[in-house]
């Protein structure tokens, strides 16, 4: 990934946030849908929540999975802090991943905000206020929420896009004018571009399995995964969400290091903390005072790979106050997890 820098980053944060505002209209109506995958998870033996977008996350041919997730509420709150750009960088992981995931959305919402199809987007989202979420996963962008596909469809075919694929939940389109990629569900608005630091990413193939996924016609990762599955519901999805996984017995150091940015000028993310862990859930959540909590869930293949000096030296090193504890789950696996408190100070200079 590209290195963002704090200040740059924010007022992109700031131009993505001034696209969307407005564009999501308050719906009474209840999704019948939404209800059944609530009754489904109150009779899951998994402890936990899935989080609102799992049903998005894709399955792939890659080991590792990375994901972040915002809600346009966070979004808020952030740009709502006057003194964050004037703000230090956060060193702590603990809070600099899921501050980078932020950068990143906000980034993925400019993008959005220049594109060809952002009117016919505007015009037919239909998300209650404050439920829409932003995720990047893989390489794709998406806007969860609920929207008008076959209006939305048919003012991006009078636009300058063209048919890629079509079916009778989904489809998805190029832009004949640019490199850009869109594929559209009732439940999702997502949206790639070529990599040119990987030449084998292919964002037809990646937006379509994300909208694919979304319709229900591909099989979602926690589906295929039940450690994946674990890991998702013993986070919590609130605020800003940052998760590595992979489906090898840890992470190699290809993965650790592949999200790591070359720019030491800029935030980067630092995920040196979860060596010997197969996967790790990071969340925070920023409130109005610029202060925040901080969680991170830590998988194990056992207990005998935990280093918990590790982990103590590495997370937490600017929180207020902080708590590791070990607990190994039910499948004989070991779950370590890391909360922190921040004062407001920890976005200042």
């Amino acid at each position: 990934m590209t290195a963002l820098r704090r200040r740059t980053a924010l007022s992109l944060l700031g131009a993505g946030m001034a696209s969307l505002a407005g564009c999501s209209e308050t719906s009474d109506e209840t999704d019948p849908e939404s209800d059944a995958e609530d009754e489904d998870e109150a009779d899951d033996p998994i402890e936990g929540e899935l989080p609102s977008y799992a049903s998005i996350l894709p399955t792939t041919e890659n080991s590792s999975f990375f994901y972040g997730a915002i809600d346009v509420e966070t979004m808020g709150t952030l740009l709502e802090d006057e003194g964050a750009e004037t703000g230090r960088e956060p060193t702590d992981p603990l809070v600099g991943n899921p501050v980078v995931v932020a950068l990143l959305c906000s980034f993925g919402l400019r993008l959005l905000g220049t594109s060809a199809g952002f009117d016919a987007y505007m015009e037919h989202n239909e998300t209650a206020d404050g439920e829409e979420q932003f995720v990047y996963a893989e390489g794709v962008y998406a806007l969860v929420g609920t929207y008008d596909r076959d209006e939305l469809a048919a003012d991006l075919e009078e636009s300058s896009y063209s048919v890629e694929t079509e079916a009778d939940a989904y489809a998805v389109y190029t832009d004949d004018n640019s490199d850009e990629v869109v594929g559209v569900s009732d439940d999702v608005y997502a949206y790639s571009y070529p990599n040119g630091s990987d030449s084998e990413f292919d964002p037809i193939a990646a937006v379509e399995r994300t909208v694919a996924t979304a319709a229900g016609e591909r099989e979602p990762k926690h589906q295929a995964d039940a450690d994946f599955e674990r890991l998702l519901r013993a986070g919590d999805a609130t605020g800003i969400t940052c998760c590595l996984y992979t489906d090898d017995d840890e992470f190699d150091a290809d993965t650790l290091a592949d999200d790591q940015a070359s720019d030491d000028k800029g935030l980067a993310f630092e995920f040196d903390a979860f060596d010997g862990a197969y996967g790790a859930h990071q969340q925070l959540a920023v409130s109005g005072d610029a202060g925040a909590t901080a969680r991170a869930t830590v998988a194990y293949g056992s207990e005998d790979q935990v280093d918990e000096d590790r982990l103590e030296s590495a997370l937490g090193t600017e929180a207020d106050a902080e708590t590791v504890a070990i607990s190994s789950a039910d499948h004989s696996e070991a779950t370590v997890t890391v909360e922190a408190e921040y004062g407001g100070e920890f976005a200042r200079e």
